[in-house]
């Protein structure tokens, strides 16, 4: 029999995105015992708190992202290489709201997340991390083909499995299965819907992403009522980064 696991990531605290990735999958059958998060459950949305109490209830593994480490040790940046005074001042905000919202006790949840674990399943290895194994901050795009081949030299894992950059793909380099799972609460691919992967193992390995309507304007408004930036905002709205 086939075996399916549920990659999601970036939720963002964008309640209403996790929500609704929830109930797809559980529309699906998949046991809460098969989905991993991989990272960035807070950051730039209104409701960090809701969404790390519904990963401590459903039991859902987790892995470490650069903002949920940021939150949970009170570090002063989220470690991604920033350099426009614009962005600097995005993730400033983001950041000082995300620790003044999430409470003690989920701050100290964030601590116990691993950088990166590996499971099994059908007679596959795969290695989970948030962004790659170098560092949880390291972006790898699709077209990062030289990098890939780098961290492929270096895999023992079948395949990696990550976030971050939060534009989803899959691709083959020197064997191993790279596949970044997208973002639930913020993507930037240009597909506002919320986004997640599921992996399915059989004679054949298949990734599919599935893209999950919510209702955006919500959020949307939530971000504008509160003192996080509009900007983000209109990333939830366009699908897309702001500059």
């Amino acid at each position: 029999m086939d075996k399916q696991i549920v990659f999601i990531s970036d939720i963002h605290g964008n309640m209403e995105a996790f929500k609704n990735v929830l109930k797809d999958i559980e529309r699906r059958k998949i046991s809460l015992e098969d989905v991993y998060c991989l990272g960035d459950s807070v950051g730039y949305g209104t409701r960090p708190d809701d969404v790390i109490n519904q990963i401590k209830e459903l039991g859902i593994t987790s892995i470490l992202g650069n903002y949920d480490e940021a939150v949970g040790f009170y570090l002063p940046t989220c470690g991604c290489s920033i350099e426009s005074d614009s962005d600097k001042h995005k993730t400033k905000n983001a950041l000082s709201w995300t620790v003044k919202h999430t409470s003690d006790e989920n701050k100290e949840f964030l601590r116990e997340f691993e950088e990166q674990i590996t499971i099994k399943a059908g007679g596959k290895r795969i290695l989970l991390t948030h962004a790659s194994p170098v560092s949880i901050t390291d972006y790898v795009y699709e077209d990062n083909t030289e990098k890939q081949e780098e961290i492929a030299d270096e895999l023992e894992e079948d395949m990696i499995v990550f976030g971050h950059t939060h534009i989803p793909y899959v691709k083959k380099v020197k064997d191993k299965l790279f596949i970044n799972a997208g973002s639930v609460g913020r993507p930037k691919d240009g597909d506002n819907r919320a986004c997640y992967c599921i992996l399915t193992i059989g004679e054949t390995v298949e990734a599919e992403f599935v893209r999950v309507p919510y209702d955006i304007e919500k959020m949307a408004a939530e971000i504008e009522e509160s003192e996080l930036l509009d900007s983000f905002a209109m990333v939830l709205r366009t699908g897309r980064d702001t500059k």
